[in-house]
């Protein structure tokens, strides 16, 4: 089956959404992934932009589309009205990209996606990371109960990319988006101060949970729980035009 796979700036449930992505890649389902500019952005953060291009590598329509090399009106989304695409997914969801599908905004590489697919009668699953109470990790912060901000950070200027910079009142400031996760920092900081992978828990609003159940009010469009329901469903759903 051919899946088109919007990939948002959500980093709760964005590992998961990612290796189910890899699971159904690996069972020769043929899938290009559509990724937002923020969504971009965090697949860095987390370590996953790489692992991501490396497994979406092969024939057409396989591979990554990126919103931050899209023209305007994002023309590859056009394929939805050519049948490439059986089902689309949306996995992981922001607050903002379920409320731009909700109220057919199309001013973003996902959102418009999502929006032609029910246009073309395409089956459409959503994961809204704020419907649910979820486990999400922030991928580097810096402690600041342990930092002893030194006169010099050893941990910024060991870092290679710039993700860790001294700072005149904070002492030492990180920017995710830079980071590669080569943990040189790690090594350089006598404090112990740097950490990755913080768990963090999430909980679902209840104005915007009810605000993100309409969506299934739209022809064509699902919600889904969490990633691991996507296998099932895709190994067991039809090809052809949904009831809408």
């Amino acid at each position: 089956m051919n899946i088109a796979w919007g990939i948002t700036g959500a980093g709760a449930l964005l590992r998961e959404s990612v290796e189910t992505l890899l699971s159904l890649s690996a069972r020769g389902h043929r899938i290009t992934a559509f990724v937002s500019r923020a969504g971009e952005k965090v697949l860095e953060a987390y370590g996953l932009k790489k692992k991501l291009e490396e497994a979406l590598r092969g024939p057409y329509p396989v591979g990554v589309v990126y919103e931050s090399l899209e023209p305007p009106g994002y023309p590859t989304t056009g394929r939805l009205y050519l049948g490439v695409y059986s089902l689309v997914v949306v996995a992981p969801a922001t607050l903002n990209t379920a409320s731009k599908i909700l109220h057919g905004v199309a001013d973003a590489l996902v959102p418009n996606l999502a929006i032609h697919a029910v246009k073309a009668r395409i089956p459409v699953y959503i994961l809204p990371v704020d419907l649910y109470e979820v486990k999400s990790y922030i991928p580097v912060v810096i402690d600041r109960s342990k930092c002893a901000q030194c006169t010099t950070c050893s941990a910024a200027r060991a870092c290679p990319t710039g993700a860790l910079a001294e700072h005149a009142y904070y002492k030492v400031v990180v920017d995710a988006s830079r980071c590669t996760r080569c943990h040189e920092c790690l090594k350089a900081c006598p404090h112990g101060a740097i950490e990755f992978d913080v768990e963090v828990v999430v909980k679902p609003v209840s104005y915007y949970a009810e605000l993100l159940r309409r969506l299934e009010l739209i022809p064509c469009v699902k919600i889904i729980e969490s990633p691991s329901k996507l296998v099932g469903i895709i190994e067991e759903a039809e090809a052809g035009p949904c009831n809408g």
